[in-house]
């Protein structure tokens, strides 16, 4: 009989999961909130409309449906659900305690100094006098934070108080909760690491450098393996990232961390259980030459993710990983290609919108165009590749 898998959320991210497991023979369940024709409905054996931001929803859902896994990726929308089904129906994944902590900044932190994770100092805020009183302990500049949002939303990057103060009214107007946080900003070199932990071990700790934006604080528009930095680097990024999937209680799940370097000492930043987002999953796919998405399929609906760990090159390889966006101007798309021609080194060019749609000069990951995938022997060809490819791409405004 074929197994069942319940996937959370329906969108860009989750096309190369929905593929997998499809590949695989999964019957694949679609768990979203928008009746709007998400690009993964199609791809989907099934679909069951629920709000996956709700834990209580998708558990009672979930349990209806004859399940053999819930899965997720590339968001956090879906992590505190998943957590509550996999406890509650008996399934291979992250456990909810773990989950709540990736859901919430500020219980992360703590449990980060708690078990002596390298991170920055913070305080949580509910009103403006804890915000002064914090501001009094940590000097400027400062980062302000809501707990529960994901990507770069409800982050500012303060160097003032007056910014400090309106970036909290800011992180407060989005967030559900009635506090966020404050922290140190360390300023230094962001970057980030892949992980994936099955039965308590940690098969891999996969560093990569991050190529970010300056909006209201840094998003990132691309990642690439692998990361040019010391060795000692990469011993500090591996003992970190193990210390603080310890920290939370990551297991049965892949691992998306973000780091940075100051003054060649590492800082985690955050940390989730799920594989992280543009193109993360096909940089690892790419470094250790391995189905990574099969890997989680498997390991969520109870088969053995190693079959698929087991089979890597053993030879690391270079990728590079590019969001589309537009930096100069708004406008609606009169016309948008690719003039391509084949070539083994270009793994993806996916436009996210299309003619007639509005693109926004970029603020954040929602206002992406589109993404490209390369590989190469090194990142100098890499980069050349991926230039290649943007010099063929035209994007035309009205």
């Amino acid at each position: 009989m074929k197994k069942r898998l319940l996937i959370l959320g329906a969108g860009r991210g989750q096309i190369g999961l929905y593929k997998a497991a499809n590949e695989m023979g999964i019957t694949t369940i679609a768990g979203t909130m928008s009746e709007n024709n998400p690009p993964c409905i199609s791809m989907a054996d099934e679909v069951c409309y629920m709000n996956i931001a709700n834990p209580g929803e998708v558990k009672e859902k979930a349990e209806k449906l004859n399940l053999d896994g819930v899965a997720t990726c590339c968001l956090d929308t879906g992590i505190a659900a998943l957590g509550k089904t996999c406890d509650s129906l008996n399934l291979v994944g992250l456990d909810e305690k773990a989950a709540v902590l990736c859901n919430d900044k500020s219980k992360m932190k703590k449990a980060f100094i708690e078990n002596g994770v390298n991170t920055a100092k913070y305080y949580e805020i509910s009103d403006e006098q804890e915000l002064k009183n914090a501001l009094e302990e940590i000097h400027l500049p400062v980062i302000i934070k809501a707990t529960d949002l994901q990507g770069s939303r409800g982050i500012y990057i303060s160097r003032t108080k007056k910014l400090a103060f309106e970036g909290f009214s800011e992180a407060i107007s989005l967030s559900k909760r009635s506090y966020c946080i404050v922290e140190e900003y360390i300023e230094g070199v962001e970057f980030g690491a892949q992980a994936f932990v099955y039965n308590g071990e940690v098969l891999f700790v996969m560093p990569h450098g991050d190529n970010t934006y300056m909006s209201h604080t840094a998003v990132p528009v691309g990642h690439y393996v692998p990361l040019e930095c010391s060795n000692d680097i990469y011993v500090q990024t591996d003992n970190a990232v193990r210390k603080a999937i310890k920290a939370v209680g990551l297991n049965n799940c892949a691992v998306n961390v973000d780091l940075i370097l100051r003054d060649n000492i590492v800082y985690v930043i955050e940390i989730t259980g799920r594989a992280g987002a543009n193109c993360l999953p096909e940089l690892v796919e790419i470094n250790y030459d391995i189905e990574y998405y099969k890997m989680i399929a498997a390991m969520a609906v109870g088969n053995d993710p190693l079959v698929y760990w087991n089979n890597r090159s053993g030879i690391e390889k270079a990728g590079l990983a590019k969001m589309i966006i537009s930096m100069e101007k708004s406008g609606v798309i009169k016309n948008i290609a690719y003039k391509y021609d084949d070539d083994p080194d270009v793994l993806d060019v996916t436009f996210f919108k299309q003619k007639g749609d509005t693109i926004c000069k970029f603020v954040d990951s929602n206002d992406c165009v589109g993404q490209l995938i390369v590989k190469g022997q090194n990142m100098d060809a890499c980069e050349k590749k991926a230039q290649e490819v943007l010099s063929k791409i035209i994007i035309e405004l009205e």
